[in-house]
Formats: structure tokens, sequence, C-alpha cells
């Protein structure tokens, strides 16, 4: 009744429970990565999770790598928490979902160990990808340029421009915000959200340099399923996204944990 009674008051049921925690850890090469994250409680077919990460290594990071839109990653983690109405007996009445991702990334473009060209080069992949040949903002460019050319009297240079803006904003990848750096736990990151204007669903990155090739990143998903419910549950989702945050470390690996590969393999056995 307790329980009840809060999800009433604070309007949804869900999300991380920080009761309910789970302590990580992963080997990057000579370094230790731990976190702490809440069970998922959204159901998933049990699977295997890697804690040696040597991505230093191209002929490991070609191996494993996925791509998804302009991301090339190998994937570490993922945990996803829903939120829910209090009484919910509707599959279409789910508010929405937080995502947790960690993954690694490689690239020989730019000096990683570098902040400021870390913050050029995510944004820049970002419109590298859009405004490619396939790209979707290239596609809405020509059709609106081609649609401009069949008007009685099409659109000036200026006008067209304007259209074909309006129309990504919408449709399209629009511009992001400009990346930063933000400190958590002493660890420099690199900051920046994927998120249209007409859309509460965001994207909020943080990316963490790990050599001159190589970053840590860690992805949150805020997917919005109801926007009309979506500020009962926004501060709890970054709230828990700061605490997950706050819980990552980096650091050499104890000499005294030689049998730490196994320890962690029993672990997420």
């Amino acid at each position: 009744m307790i329980n009840l009674l809060k999800a009433f008051t604070r309007g949804f049921i869900g999300g991380p429970n920080f009761d309910n925690n789970v302590h990580h850890r992963f080997i990057l090469e000579d370094k230790l990565l731990t976190l702490d994250l809440p069970n998922s409680n959204v159901a998933a077919a049990p699977s295997t999770i890697d804690i040696s990460f040597p991505y230093n290594s191209k002929n490991w990071y070609e191996q494993h790598k996925e791509d998804f839109y302009y991301h090339e990653y190998v994937h570490m983690l993922t945990k996803n928490w829903m939120y829910l109405p209090p009484l919910n007996y509707l599959p279409s009445s789910e508010y929405g979902m937080l995502s947790c991702q960690l993954r690694i990334k490689r690239t020989t473009k730019i000096n990683v160990l570098d902040t400021a060209q870390l913050k050029h080069f995510v944004i820049n992949e970002y419109d590298i990808f859009h405004w490619g040949p396939d790209g979707r903002n290239t596609e809405i460019k020509n059709d609106t340029s081609l649609e401009s050319t069949k008007r009685a009297n099409p659109w000036s240079k200026e006008a067209l421009e304007d259209e074909i803006l309006g129309r990504i904003e919408v449709y399209g990848y629009p511009p992001l915000p400009a990346a930063k750096k933000t400190a958590i736990n002493q660890l420099i990151w690199v900051f920046y959200q994927e998120k249209r204007n007409n859309c509460l669903t965001r994207q909020d990155f943080y990316c963490l340099p790990l050599s001159e090739c190589a970053f840590l990143e860690v992805e949150f998903n805020h997917r919005v399923d109801r926007s009309d419910k979506h500020k009962k549950w926004s501060k709890h989702a970054l709230a828990s996204q700061q605490r997950i945050m706050e819980s990552i470390k980096l650091s050499d690996i104890p000499a005294e944990h030689d049998n730490l590969i196994t320890d962690n393999a029993e672990k997420h056995g």
C-alpha cells in the first residue's frame, strides 16, 4: 500500500532502482573500470558479458565492432529501465524508457587525448554522416531543391535555404549544440547531446579518452513514448543518469587482484 501511494504521488513506477544495484568491473588493458548499475526492469534473454577490452588492438576492434547510424563501436553493456503509470493495464500506456549503454570507440582521425579535438570530432562525425551522399539531410536538400524547380515561382536562393533548414529541423537531423568538457569523479569527459526541438526523446553521450586512438562512450537514451507524461519521470531519469555517471571509476589494476578476470567471469556468468 505504501509503495502504491508513493507511485501515485510521484506519478510513475519503474525507472532505475538503486536499492537493486549490480557492481560491474571491466578490464580496459591495464586499467580497471567500475560502475554501479541497477538491474533492468525490462525482460530480456540472458547474455554473456565480456569483461576484457583490449581497445588499443586494431584487430580486436575490427573483429568485434558494430555499426549503428554514424556510430561504430564495440559494445560493452546495456541496461534498460521502463517508466510506467502507477496502474499499468495496457502495453501502450508506457511513459518511456531510460537506457544506458557502454561502448568502446576507436579512430585514427584525431588524437583522442586532446579533448578539444575530441569535442570537434564527435559533432563532425554526426554532420558528415547525415550530410553525406546517402544522408537524410542531403536527401531533404535534394528533394526540396527539385520541388523548387517545379514551382511556378521557384524559391529564391535565400528562401530555398530557409525551407531546407526548416524541413531538416522537423524531418532530418539539425545541427547539434557544441560538445563540452565536464568533470565527474576527477575524470574529464566530453559531453554532447542529440535532440530535436520538436521531440522530447534525446540521447546524451559522455566520452572518456583512453588513448590516442580510443575512448569510452556512455550513452543515455531518454525515449519518450507519451509526451504528456514526460514531466512526471524526466527529473528521476536525469538524476539517475547523474548518479550512474558518478559511480564510474577508472583506476590502475591493483597488483593483488591477479585473479580479477576470473572473479569477473564468475560474477557476470
